[in-house]
């Protein structure tokens, strides 16, 4: 195989190299079963083949539709070597938003499962395969890399947009490959590490998890599908399967180490990466306190390739002050003020990126990607920057600190949020005349509240059964058409919205309502259990006798303490723990307190899978029998 000028800068031929030279090496691990390099080259070059035999050209787009897996690793990686771009579509999301995003990215073909295969839209005007097509098809004569592949898209991320309609930046060969090597050089690994996989594919550190142990020898350990927020399946993972390295997002961290038992450590961990989100030192000194591993807190949108700045959290002592740390190579970073001047060294600015890891660009939209993607005001021929709507300031040199946004822009989970695309899609529901959306609480505490102005009727305001109705109505749309995160957690119809002065919308107005509109923690004061339910006894039982407290119906004990961590008067048989606004965190508290009250041990993976008050107490005696 003859070797591209462009070879250096290119994700494919440093794939193909890595896998030719050490083939016998566990490359996935994914359950039970472990591939060997020298298979996921031989599958993914199989598959690359039969996506150019039907049309696939360098810089086409390819969806990828699939759980993950060993199968979903391989396919990402097969349209690399194809030279296309992946567009990884989570299949948990809703309907509408896996065809909104197929009609969007305009890929050239689909690749997926015969088991998802019937969820695809009608008329989609792209070529499917399958990856048990693409196993029945045989070996190509020979495989070669395509030309000059090194500007161009290998990896598309869509993120929220401001005007409903979420974005896709155009990730290059280049901008990958330099980040994967920058980040091997300040945290390596080799065939000695594994590195956990359970980062959602709508989230770019994904390709952290997938193509850096697989550049550079270590094995990819694979979570199960829907237990990537699962604290208990991940930790287990993590023991058995000897895991070194770790990329968190820090909500999901806090959620890991809340789910340690007492004095619980996990030092089989060698380095801990986290980001997405503002890191306290209050976590950092939690974290140290349960592992000797390293953390490093990584920086960086999307439009800017996985990270862009890092810093790795001193110990001994812990720091008073998390900073996002400094620039990596290949790298620029400026603060700016509104008039895109450099401020003085500890003024805050919006912070501007420029370097080989800026995205290509937005897919298909030119005019926003003017506007994010600018020159650099400070040295003309340095090239494009991109506005990341960050507030920074510098606090020594080269050393940044994370003071904020300039914009709406809010984060839940590691996801950006524009909170005008909630809008949009609450607009776009029968009968709402008016949407706003606004966040309230701070890190993992963070939840979105949309508030709405319905259509009345002639005579004035619907009564308010109907707009209690109507709002549950469009929650129950916007689970129907956005993914979880992006679900408010309470909808509020009210008459009409505030204004300011200037008669604008009074967001501030808004924002200060928002924590009313919200369940609260619950403290000491009794809750109503379920109309008709057995109202247990408070006596609890005695550890490890596995029986309900007092025999109490155990359905009763699960409304009852889901109304306490929930923070709502009243729970009952048929409500779903997360329409009520439950989360991750909540669910860690609702389970240690049944776990309490009953004297069973409660796997947290429970209320993922049976989340209403009855089945769940089904699933829950069930381990009983």
């Amino acid at each position: 195989m003859e070797t591209p000028a462009d070879a250096a800068h290119r994700l494919d031929t440093a794939l193909l190299a890595r896998w030719d030279a050490h083939p016998g090496l566990p490359a996935i691990v994914d359950g039970e079963h472990v591939v060997l390099a020298g298979e996921v080259r031989d599958r993914a070059v199989r598959t690359a083949a039969l996506l150019r035999q039907h049309g696939l050209r360098p810089g086409d787009r390819v969806a990828v539709l699939l759980e993950r897996s060993a199968d979903f690793v391989i396919a990402v990686a097969a349209v690399v070597l194809a030279g296309g771009a992946h567009v990884a579509i989570d299949t948990a999301n809703p309907r509408d938003r896996v065809h909104f995003l197929l009609e969007d990215s305009t890929p050239r073909l689909v690749l997926t499962s015969d088991a998802l295969r019937p969820a695809l839209p009608d008329g989609l005007g792209a070529r499917v395969l399958t990856v048990e097509e693409c196993a029945e098809a045989p070996d190509p004569d020979g495989f070669a890399p395509a030309d000059a592949l090194a500007d161009r898209p290998a990896v598309v991320i869509y993120t929220s947009g401001s005007t409903g309609r979420p974005k896709g930046s155009l990730l290059s060969h280049r901008g990958v490959t330099a980040r994967l090597r920058s980040l091997q050089g300040s945290h390596p690994i080799d065939a000695d590490d594994r590195v956990l996989h359970h980062t959602a594919c709508t989230f770019d550190m994904f390709l952290v998890e997938v193509y850096w142990p697989l550049l550079h020898g270590a094995a990819v350990v694979i979570a199960a599908p829907g237990r990537h927020r699962d604290p208990e399946h991940l930790a287990r993972l993590i023991r058995d399967q000897r895991v070194t390295t770790v990329w968190w997002v820090v909500s999901l961290l806090e959620l890991f180490l809340l789910a340690l038992g007492p004095g619980e450590r996990v030092d089989g961990l060698r380095q801990v990466l986290t980001g997405g989100e503002a890191l306290s030192p209050e976590l950092v000194r939690r974290f140290h306190s349960r592992s000797r591993a390293t953390l490093s807190n990584l920086y960086g949108p999307s439009e800017c390739t996985m990270y862009c700045t890092a810093w790795v959290c001193p110990r001994d002592p812990d720091p008073e002050t998390v900073l996002i740390g400094s620039a990596i190579e290949d790298t620029t970073l400026r603060i700016l003020d509104e008039r895109g001047r450099p401020v003085p060294q500890g003024e805050p600015g919006e912070l501007y990126i420029g370097g080989v890891g800026v995205s290509l660009g937005y897919h298909d939209r030119p005019e926003l990607t003017a506007e994010r993607f600018v020159p650099d005001p400070v040295d003309a021929s340095a090239g494009t920057l991109y506005r990341s709507g960050d507030l920074v300031r510098e606090v020594a040199p080269g050393r940044l600190e994370y003071l904020g946004r300039v914009d709406r822009q809010v984060k839940i989970r590691g996801f950006r949020i524009e909170p005008g695309e909630i809008e949009g899609a609450a607009l776009g529901v029968p009968g709402v005349r008016q949407a706003a959306v606004v966040a309230d609480g701070t890190g993992h505490e963070t939840r979105l509240v949309c508030f709405l102005v319905l259509d009345g009727t002639p005579d004035g305001p619907a009564p308010d059964g109907d707009t209690r109705r109507g709002a549950e109505r469009v929650r129950t749309a916007l689970a129907d058409r956005l993914p979880a995160h992006m679900v408010p957690a309470a909808v509020v119809a009210l008459e009409r919205f505030p204004l300011t002065p200037n008669g604008k919308l009074d967001h501030a107005e808004l924002t200060a309502s928002a924590a009313e509109a919200l369940p609260t923690a619950a403290g000491p004061a009794p809750v109503t259990a379920a109309p008709g339910a057995a109202v247990p006894a408070s006596a609890p039982a005695a550890p490890g006798t596995g029986a309900a407290a007092g025999q109490a119906d155990l359905a009763a004990v699960v409304a009852e303490v889901w109304a306490a961590v929930l923070g709502v008067r009243a729970v009952g048989p048929d409500d779903d723990f997360f329409a009520l606004g439950g989360d991750s965190f909540r669910a860690v508290r609702a389970v240690r307190e049944l776990e309490e009250r009953t004297g069973l041990q409660v796997p947290m993976h429970l209320v993922f899978e049976a989340s209403e008050v009855t089945e769940y107490a089904d699933a829950v005696a069930a381990l009983t029998r």
